[in-house]
């Protein structure tokens, strides 16, 4: 069934708008592909009720992405700490990185879904991460590595620059609070009308500063911590005009 699925594979040797030279190896299986572009709300079922869609392909690729981008952190970084390393494997790999470099690679073009994926905005990670699976089982660990290595991050990956960022504002709130010795409180639970979605509350010295919503609990800390940080530093501005 996953075979009926178009499959951008033309004469001139390009594979989803990639030529073979840039994927660094010629693909075989080209229904594990169509199946990494397969979003949950256009699922097909086999004879015994198996549900295809890219979710399992996605699981096993965010595995293998964060093993390849730990070691090229490592390599790259022979002098850095875990933490320093964590922080920016964290960035390289997040949700927004990994959107963006799949809507620039145009693989947000080619998702077969039956659903508005405008309202998730961050989908089209998911669905890297299910390519990065799909290559995985079709080619190996080595040539997804090098896949990773020699096409995505000289193509998307800018490393001196997310080295000098610091988008996590948990983080930065946290030694904020600890610096100034104030009460911080972080509250994240389940909301109570999607199950899929979290709500985050931080409190400092037992009032309600931020709050956010997102789609796992890391992102609704960050959103309502990035809240509480921008109240923070409005503060701080109107006491040095005043």
């Amino acid at each position: 069934m996953i075979q009926s699925i178009k499959l951008y594979l033309h004469r001139k040797e390009k594979f989803y708008g990639l030529s073979f030279s840039e994927w660094g190896f010629i693909p075989q299986n080209k229904s594990l592909y169509a199946l990494a572009l397969l979003h949950r709300s256009a699922s097909l079922h086999t004879k015994s009720g198996a549900v295809l869609n890219y979710e399992r392909l996605e699981f096993l690729g965010d595995a293998v992405l964060g093993a390849i981008v730990a070691e090229i952190v490592y390599k790259f970084f022979p002098n850095k700490d875990e933490g320093f390393m964590t922080q920016l494997r964290s960035r390289i790999v997040s949700r927004a990185a990994l959107n963006d470099i799949a809507v620039q690679m145009g693989l947000d073009k080619e998702v077969v879904a039956h659903s508005d994926l405008s309202k998730n905005k961050h989908i089209y990670g998911d669905v890297f991460e299910a390519f990065t699976g799909a290559i995985y089982l079709d080619q190996g660990y080595e040539k997804t590595k090098a896949f990773i290595e020699n096409y995505i991050f000289p193509h998307y990956v800018d490393i001196p620059t997310l080295v000098h960022e610091d988008h996590n504002y948990k983080s930065r709130l946290i030694e904020w609070a600890q610096k100034n010795k104030i009460q911080l409180t972080i509250n994240t639970e389940p909301t109570n009308w999607r199950r899929t979605k979290f709500i985050c509350s931080i409190s400092i010295n037992s009032k309600i500063l931020g709050q956010g919503v997102g789609t796992s609990k890391k992102e609704a800390e960050q959103k309502s911590a990035a809240v509480v940080l921008r109240k923070i530093e409005e503060k701080k501005s109107q006491g040095k005009n005043s």
